[in-house]
């Protein structure tokens, strides 16, 4: 599975937003945290391939105020992509060979679930937009991760394997452009966790519109903002 189309051209927005949340470095690593310091629920975001744009602030910060903890690790130590390495296949090809695969974060997301652990956060899910989504899946499917549950936003690169590995429920929140999960997906809601499982295809939307490619000033992108806040904070209610 490759990105898509969308997700190798479109360049991000320009946005402008004052995060509410704190930013540290612990152990050489960077985390953005915000939200109730006493939630007994969290989520570690995984964001798109730019980074920590102002709009992964701004989402992160719409979650914290349904009630969880939410930390964003800096999981490409301040070298996202940029606008100019748009419509360059052999930096996306380099991307998906070397830091961005599984093998070179999930001690990053591993950390982070600790970090949530460590203030008294009692159960951990992960939200992740586009590479980000991979990257959650996968940890639903380590057990030593600790994760509880997934929202997959405007998803690239997953497999069917990633499907029919997890071990906790799945949130599915694709846009028009990307592709067909319904054979990944059928094997999450014919198994155990297929009760608290649930896709929603938001036809009107764009790949990337819920992170760095979205206007949020744009009243229709805003809206569907919301709607993916409003069905992940009740999918983690419900799940964590």
């Amino acid at each position: 599975m490759s990105f898509i189309t969308a997700c190798c051209n479109t360049v991000p927005v320009k946005g402008n937003y004052t995060p509410t949340g704190t930013t540290y470095t612990n152990n050489q690593m960077t985390y953005y945290i915000v939200g109730d310091k006493g939630a007994k629920r969290g989520v570690v975001f995984v964001y798109d391939i730019f980074g920590l744009h102002p709009n992964a602030y701004q989402v992160a910060d719409l979650l914290s105020n349904t009630g969880l903890r939410v930390i964003i690790p800096d999981l490409l130590e301040g070298r996202p992509l940029t606008e100019n390495d748009m419509g360059k296949p052999e930096v996306f090809a380099e991307f998906r060979a070397k830091r961005g695969t599984w093998e070179y974060n999930k001690d990053k997301i591993q950390a982070s679930v600790r970090v949530l652990h460590s203030e008294g956060t009692e159960s951990v899910g992960t939200i992740g937009l586009c590479w980000g989504a991979k990257l959650s899946l996968v940890a639903l499917g380590d057990a030593k991760i600790g994760v509880k549950s997934v929202a997959l936003v405007h998803p690239s690169l997953l497999t069917t394997k990633d499907f029919a590995s997890v071990l906790g429920p799945v949130l599915l929140l694709p846009t028009k452009d990307e592709g067909d999960f319904s054979e990944g997906f059928a094997l999450v809601k014919s198994g155990p966790y297929g009760g608290d499982s649930y896709e929603e295809r938001l036809m009107d939307m764009f790949h990337g519109f819920c992170g760095a490619r979205g206007d949020f000033s744009n009243p229709d992108i805003a809206r569907n903002v919301d709607r993916v806040i409003a069905l992940a904070a009740s999918f983690f209610n419900k799940t964590l």
